[in-house]
């Protein structure tokens, strides 16, 4: 089963999904005075991009909006409600440096907050998160984030849940992997994220044989590769025979990213531009449904732990 903010779904009711978006956030004031473009605070325009993806052919959505970047459960329920489409909300830290709360607390504190999460609600409220989140820096773990590693490890044993992750301009995939795998927590259920904002075609490779998923949610973000980049190593890596392996979703995650917002591409981008593309370059519809349908249900699908 895959858990929404509505409640548990079959895993063949997900369809076409993203797996890394925002729809509402607030990150940290020292984060918002530097950039205000991180704030996105209205549902209206949260419901109006998911009307943009839904019209594009989309499905389901993951907000990966963490509880250090705003996450506001009862928000998110009032947009699921009112959309067309699964919505799934997660628990846990996107870095050591954006809130208090990983940083002061014990491994075992918080895992408790990790399992309430999951199992009870978030926010006060019965929505239960569906994925568990963790993040580092850009080239160094900090103090917090080892913790925050560890802890959403031994919450991932406990629950089954699927684990995304932040990585920093693509850093330290390994790194957090190797946390992970301390704990016992299962690396099949984890997706290394922003990886392509460093496509390093032997590092990516090696997350893959490690048996996690490469999330690539940067299409449209030239400032860190081209969309031909992007789709020549996806190429590469299923040619080594890792495309049960691969996801792909936008992280728009910027006021400027998004059309309701005045700005662009907006959350259809991938579909309307990006999947074309793919086809382009020889990617059939099998492979499509594989990269966008099957692997981020099989990667929410928690009912091995419910058994």
């Amino acid at each position: 089963m895959i858990e929404t903010l509505l409640g548990p779904i079959e895993p063949e009711a997900m369809g076409l999904t993203y797996a890394h978006e925002h729809l509402l956030t607030r990150p940290p004031l020292w984060r918002i005075a530097e950039d205000p473009d991180y704030v996105l605070d209205s549902k209206a325009k949260a419901l109006a991009e998911l009307e943009f993806f839904e019209l594009a052919g989309g499905r389901s959505l993951l907000d990966a909006t963490a509880r250090d970047y705003g996450r506001d459960a009862r928000a998110l329920l009032d947009i699921a409600h009112a959309a067309r489409v699964h919505l799934i909300a997660v628990t846990g830290w996107n870095r050591g440096d954006y809130g208090e709360e990983a940083a002061s607390a014990s491994v075992e504190a918080l895992v408790e907050v990790l399992l309430g999460d999951l199992r009870q609600g978030m926010d006060g409220t019965e929505a239960r998160a569906g994925a568990a989140k963790l993040g580092t820096s850009y080239n160094v773990i900090l103090p917090a984030e080892e913790k925050m590693a560890r802890a959403v490890g031994y919450a991932q044993i406990e629950s089954g849940c699927a684990v995304l992750t932040h990585t920093t301009r693509g850093t330290l995939p390994l790194e957090q992997l190797d946390l992970l795998e301390q704990t016992g927590a299962d690396l099949s259920k984890v997706a290394i994220g922003h990886l392509d904002q460093n496509l390093d075609f032997d590092l990516l490779r090696e997350v893959c044989y490690r048996g996690a998923y490469v999330a690539f949610d940067g299409p449209s973000k030239t400032k860190y590769a081209p969309d031909s980049a992007r789709i020549e190593m996806l190429g590469r890596l299923i040619e080594e025979g890792y495309a049960e392996r691969l996801m792909i979703s936008g992280d728009m995650g910027r006021r400027s990213y998004l059309r309701a917002y005045g700005g662009g591409p907006g959350f259809e981008y991938i579909l309307s531009k990006f999947v074309p593309r793919l086809r382009a370059n020889g990617f059939d519809e099998a492979l499509i449904e594989l990269i966008f349908v099957t692997n981020p249900a099989r990667w929410l699908d928690n009912s091995a732990a419910r058994t």
